[in-house]
């Protein structure tokens, strides 16, 4: 009983962070999740690809990266193979953002140099659950996404990249 209470309560500073307190309730019971409206942002975002000669270097780079976005207070929505999907600006209970997003740039760039490469910009897009009852991710959306993506992929190891939008 006792332990049961403290996860609860773990749960609602985790999950608080990311969502309204009855839809925090509603997962703690079990209950379906009704997707709130996808909130409107000016969302920074940095997307690094990773590379490495072994799985071992590529995946501690990727925890690496995983860090120095996280001190950077960065939100690392997603991690697929070597690509880090971060942002500033999609949680609702943000601090402001100003040079977060070039100091957390810098900071890669000094420390994995020559083994990543960088495209970030900042843009107006949307950020909250996004999907359906069988699979849903809390993540944002972009415009142009895909051409952010295309110029990563055209991009050498050890460049860096501002997509304006």
């Amino acid at each position: 009983m006792i332990r049961s209470f403290f996860e609860k309560r773990r749960a609602r500073k985790v999950l608080g962070r990311y969502v309204r307190p009855g839809t925090v309730e509603a997962i703690l019971r079990g209950d379906g999740i009704e997707r709130q409206p996808l909130t409107a942002a000016r969302i920074e975002f940095v997307l690094v690809f990773v590379r490495g000669d072994t799985p071992e270097d590529i995946s501690q780079r990727v925890g690496r990266v995983a860090e120095i976005a996280t001190s950077h207070d960065g939100v690392v929505h997603d991690m697929v193979c070597e690509l880090l999907v971060i942002a500033f600006g999609t949680l609702p209970s943000g601090s402001p953002t100003a040079g977060k997003r070039a100091s957390l740039v810098e900071h890669l760039s000094r420390e994995l140099s020559s083994h990543v490469k960088i495209v970030h910009g900042a843009a107006d897009g949307h950020y909250g659950l996004i999907g359906s009852g069988s699979r849903m991710a809390y993540s944002f959306l972009l415009p142009r996404f895909d051409a952010m993506l295309g110029r990563l992929s055209s991009l050498e190891f050890g460049r860096i990249e501002e997509f304006v939008i």
